[in-house]
């Protein structure tokens, strides 16, 4: 076996149990964010339903054992994440500890050697894909960032007040993922440029800055109809200006290949 591949698997019982809870964070909030688009304001409609839709993907992608899966819903579990850092601002916010606690439990879950075993590792993807040890490389840290980033890009996308220079940008970032999985080097460079984008617009350089925000549910008191308070506000194309991360492993590459060119 080829040197860092992993060679020392844990039980598979454990594989499971851990699989299973992520599973199954990723399936609750799946329904949590279809039901806040279905019963919550008609402007968020589309962003939570696409943001359900998101979660879906990574948990058909788990539950699959696409060999891309497990990086995707890491990188899912990074950007649910993010959220724990806002606790030291404004306390030990229960609902903002809910969601960012579940969400890094799905990147620890997914983590380990015996997991990628599963995955990037297994036979049928050695016998589909062929993969070099270096592409697994780039490909996981791409597929991570993509993970973390793309549910920014649809809080900014589908932010009230969308125009269709957001629906573009978000098309062309999903067609720029498809690419990315199957290894087309299109792929990074086009969510890159989705990036720079996003980013431009949130500077200000393309106009009036979109702005964007986020809640974690509906509020019970209002009889779920009224959002509870935004957990994320501000300039969306900022936060979806990370998509230009998922470019960023392969520059390397690139100049070397041009060099030799």
């Amino acid at each position: 076996m080829a040197e860092g591949r992993p060679t020392l698997l844990p039980s598979l019982g454990m594989l499971g149990i851990r699989r299973a809870l992520a599973l199954l964070i990723l399936a609750f909030y799946t329904v949590q964010f279809g039901t806040v688009g279905w019963l919550g304001p008609d402007e968020l409609q589309a962003m939570y339903l696409a943001l359900a839709a998101c979660y879906s993907l990574a948990f058909f992608a788990v539950a699959a054992e696409w060999f891309w899966g497990r990086w995707f819903a890491m990188g899912m579990g990074n950007f649910g994440s993010i959220f724990l850092i806002l606790l030291v601002k404004i306390g030990p916010e229960p609902v903002f500890v809910f969601f960012g606690v579940t969400h890094l439990l799905v990147t620890l879950s997914l983590m380990g050697e015996g997991m990628a075993a599963k995955y990037e590792y297994s036979e049928a993807t050695a016998e589909r894909w062929n993969f070099q040890e270096e592409s697994i490389g780039l490909m996981r840290r791409a597929v991570r960032s993509a993970g973390s980033t793309l549910p920014l890009l649809i809080l900014y996308a589908l932010a009230p007040r969308g125009e269709w220079l957001h629906y573009g940008v978000l098309a062309a970032a999903l067609a720029g993922f498809a690419g990315l999985v199957r290894g087309k080097s299109w792929g990074p460079l086009l969510l890159g440029s989705v990036g720079a984008i996003c980013m431009a617009d949130g500077l200000g350089l393309l106009g009036d800055p979109t702005i964007g925000y986020f809640m974690l549910g509906l509020d019970p008191c209002s009889g779920m109809t009224t959002p509870i308070t935004p957990a994320l506000y501000g300039r969306a194309g900022i936060f979806a200006g990370g998509l230009m991360l998922v470019m960023v492993p392969f520059v390397g590459p690139m100049l070397r290949y041009l060099r030799r060119a």
